[in-house]
């Protein structure tokens, strides 16, 4: 009997051969556009790792090498490569009815098709995944892609389309009292009506955007102005805390929205009474004119009066009743709103008590710094740093995801390296990054054969080591990059290619650990991907990696103390009235010879 082959081992070949035919034409064409040596390297173990998961059957790893691949294509501008890659990963993840995979994807491809400015291909691949949304019935991502697609739109010239979606996500986003989401779509409006050329309307809704904004970094500067150095408790029990109030903030939401959907019916059911009782009024007004000599009529006239002033009343006094319900629900929605806020900023308190004060950093660096930006109230990116004897260490950690799922990642983590570093005495870096993926996986559960509690949460991360002593400089990295500047000569440590947890199961991995001697001056930047990741607001492409190293190579004709300054500064003229996509963490350190 022959054998039937697999469809999806049939793609990921073709794919290949695709490739493969797209680069020999693009050598023949004497195309100039080439990839650093280190990336080729990294895309030949990622396709050597597909190809290995695709023998033994393992299609959604195969699918997560393809999709490394797709990414590193994008970030270095070989825009066909990667729509090519990220098309293979988007059937792979369709033949495994994976629908979560399959929007993620075509939103990978609509972002694609904006950087290359064709805008037509991206419209309609967030029009694709804003079906998926809808049919999963999640709002909060139903809103973000209609920014995307507003986005779009304006970049395409198409700005009547634009105002329809961007109305609708406005209106999805007060529902959902989405502030930062709300600022995006006036943002938006104000420069489709702008280049509509109608600019009354567009200053309207210019300066509702500008209210918002402010009002927002109000917020965010007195939440700063709140922290608390006295409500640091056991990890372990803030954690079940926090789960407690989360399970709870659920429950509140449930029940704010169905008390909320209960006064919109009893106020509209009130203004259709109230416009009945105006029109029968009008109607006895004119009969009565009419036949008011008519005696018997009268007399009824009379009768009807007392009875429709007796229902009045009555409704008169089911109204007053049911307005001091109304007050009452407002008071109660107020009080559970103020819950919820308390108990995500008391969450974010938590984290950032966990982080280490930047002047104590200082004590140990002198010239140093942190720039940290969240993107939400609590963050998935956070630093650590520490001490032993003649050895200074400090990381850069970027965990799976934002907001409370990053932050609870972001605590798993400090609590591992203090375990492992401040007690167990563990000072190679690479060591250090192979416990931590072993712990991390344990944690968990990663180890687990079981698809349905297999977890891909990880972190990716920069760890440092400055040996006083020896005056050198160890560094291990994860999925990340670090960049090194000594004597005007900038050099670029690539990580290795595995991350820490989430590595498809795989536990026993090694890390390399690179160093450096201290010589001369020596300056070092650590950071997350947000920075490079950052669309910007005037052609909503991203940041990217050779950019940001060119901006550190400028940096070094201005004092190292105005460092920080200028990168938040490069940072806000870049994003603009967009939104920020991630959290942004940049750790800088300059290290004089003594």
């Amino acid at each position: 009997m022959k054998k039937k082959e697999n469809p999806i081992k049939l793609h990921i070949a073709l794919f290949f051969v695709t490739l493969l035919f797209s680069i020999t034409i693009n050598q023949v064409m004497g195309q100039k556009k080439q990839l650093p040596d280190e990336v080729k390297i990294q895309i030949d173990n990622f396709k050597v790792n597909a190809i290995k998961n695709r023998n033994v059957g393992n299609e959604n790893a195969a699918a997560t090498y393809l999709n490394k691949i797709a990414y590193l294509y994008w970030e270095y501008f070989f825009y066909q490569e990667a729509i090519a890659c990220f098309e293979e990963v988007l059937t792979i993840n369709q033949d495994m009815g994976n629908t979560s995979g399959e929007q993620k994807i075509i939103d990978n491809l609509a972002f694609v098709y904006s950087d290359m400015e064709r805008y037509d291909k991206s419209i309609e691949f967030f029009k694709k995944s804003l079906d998926i949304l809808k049919v999963k019935g999640d709002n909060l991502k139903v809103a973000e892609c209609l920014s995307n697609l507003v986005l779009a739109l304006n970049s395409n010239g198409q700005y009547n389309e634009a105002i329809e979606y961007a109305t609708q996500g406005l209106e999805m986003s007060k529902n959902m009292n989405q502030l930062k989401l709300m600022r995006t779509f006036y943002g938006s409006l104000y420069q489709s009506f702008d280049k509509k050329g109608e600019k009354e309307k567009a200053m309207e809704y210019f300066e509702l955007y500008s209210s918002i904004d402010k009002h927002l970094q109000q917020k965010t500067f007195d939440e700063q102005q709140r922290l608390s150095q006295d409500k640091i408790l056991q990890v372990e029990a803030e954690k079940y805390e926090t789960e407690q109030v989360l399970n709870k903030t659920k429950d509140t939401l449930k029940e704010v929205e169905l008390i909320t959907r209960e006064k919109e019916l009893e106020i509209n059911l009130l203004n259709s009474e109230k416009a009945v009782q105006e029109l029968t009024i009008k109607q006895h007004e004119v009969k009565s004119k009419a036949e008011r000599r008519l005696r018997y009529f009268l007399i009824s006239i009379f009768i009807f009066v007392c009875i429709f002033s007796f229902l009045i009343y009555l409704q008169m006094r089911q109204k007053k009743l049911a307005n001091a319900k109304l007050n009452q629900l407002n008071i109660e929605i107020e009080k559970k709103n103020k819950q919820i806020l308390d108990s995500i900023n008391y969450a974010s308190h938590i984290q950032e008590a966990i982080l280490p004060y930047e002047e104590k950093m200082k004590e140990d660096i002198p010239e140093s710094f942190v720039l940290y930006k969240p993107r939400d109230i609590v963050s998935g990116d956070f630093y650590w740093h520490s001490r032993q004897d003649d050895k200074v260490f400090v990381a850069a950690i970027d965990c799976t995801g934002h907001g409370v799922p990053g932050a609870f990642m972001s605590m798993i983590g400090n609590t591992l390296l203090n375990e492992i570093v401040n007690e167990k005495k563990i000072f190679n870096p690479s060591e250090i990054l192979i416990q931590l993926n072993k712990k991390v996986i344990l944690t968990l559960n990663q180890d687990s054969k079981e698809k349905e509690s297999f977890s891909e949460d990880g972190m990716d991360i920069t760890f440092c080591c400055f040996d006083k002593k020896n005056k050198v400089l160890q560094i291990a990295l994860a999925n990340h990059s670090a960049c090194i500047i000594q004597e005007n000569k900038t050099r670029v440590i690539e990580g290795d290619i595995f991350s820490i947890g989430g590595n498809v199961g795989i536990c026993d991995v090694s890390f390399t650990t690179h160093t450096i001697p201290l010589t001369v001056e020596t300056t070092i930047y650590m950071f997350s991907d947000g920075y490079q990741d950052q669309f910007g607001v005037v052609n909503n492409q991203k940041y990217m990696a050779p950019r940001f190293i060119e901006y550190l190579q400028t940096l070094q004709n201005f004092p190292f103390n105005s460092h920080k300054m200028r990168l938040e500064q490069e940072y806000n003229n870049w994003k603009g009235a967009s939104r920020q996509i991630d959290d942004v963490l940049v750790i800088g350190a300059r290290i004089k010879v003594e």
